[in-house]
């Protein structure tokens, strides 16, 4: 953004304090960015007076706070997680990702693998093709029956996803954005490889216990591993948006592992 001469303001934080409310006030947005992941609120609350000059406002997820105060609002709020380019572009770059967090915990080649894909949506789509096209040897397990059949038709062996399911020490990789993994599910933990959640934070398991040595939680791959690719997507969608948008200061909020 820099380089098209846009006045940017970078505040590397997880939370919304009262140092946040300063900047904002002193540097006065025209278009504000905030994270995929909500940012923590650590003041009393937040107040539209540090919105007042911000004509436009892109958000991630948003907590149930962060939901009151813009349901309250009267801002101009685009959700770029909406964005079905963003969406299919970063659920790309997440498949890369995975890629790259096999090859630094496992310190093995794909081909030949096992893996154990749980859902079938835009991340499990994309890693299912990476992982074929590298031969190795995907296996989706879902719970819906609409998803078990799209998975058969694109030519996956399946599995349906219910209690006691085995994993037979194939590689787990979990895509579901919910806290599923619970005690009927335990036999997925005892028998996979290891145990990969790359959905969304905080991921899906529910369990008690320390399950570090199987299961590792990757919820921002693309910011872990391939983070020019990842800023220069989420700058793509701003600034396409943002072109009708008069003034140019921008402040742009960041989770430290952003865009996973």
């Amino acid at each position: 953004m820099e380089q098209l001469n846009v006045h940017v303001l970078f505040l590397k934080t997880k939370a919304w304090s009262y140092q946040v409310e300063r900047d904002l006030l002193s540097f006065q947005p025209d278009i504000l960015v905030l994270p995929i992941q909500p940012l923590e609120i650590v003041t009393d609350s937040v107040g539209l007076e540090f919105f007042k000059t911000v004509k436009k406002c892109f958000i991630g997820k948003l907590s149930p706070e962060w939901t009151r105060f813009f349901e309250a609002s009267e801002l101009d709020v685009e959700p770029y997680l909406e964005d079905e380019q963003f969406i299919w572009l970063n659920a790309k770059l997440t498949a890369e990702g995975f890629i790259a967090a096999y090859y630094l915990e496992e310190h093995e080649m794909v081909a030949g693998k096992q893996f154990m894909i749980s859902g079938f949506g835009r991340v499990a789509k994309l890693l299912a093709t990476q992982l074929k096209r590298m031969d190795a040897h995907p296996l989706i397990v879902v719970r819906s029956s609409v998803q078990l059949a799209e998975a058969q038709a694109m030519g996956y062996e399946t599995r349906k996803l219910e209690y006691g399911i085995t994993c037979d020490q194939s590689i787990f990789i979990n895509t579901i954005p919910a806290k599923w993994l619970t005690q009927g599910y335990h036999s997925l933990l005892t028998t996979c490889q290891r145990f990969y959640d790359i959905a969304s934070s905080p991921g899906c398991l529910a369990l008690e216990g320390d399950y570090s040595h199987k299961y590792k939680l990757y919820t921002s791959l693309p910011g872990q591993f391939l983070k020019e690719d990842a800023a220069k997507l989420l700058f793509k969608c701003v600034t396409e948006s943002a072109k009708n948008v008069e003034g140019g200061t921008v402040c742009y909020k960041a989770n430290e592992l952003d865009l996973g």
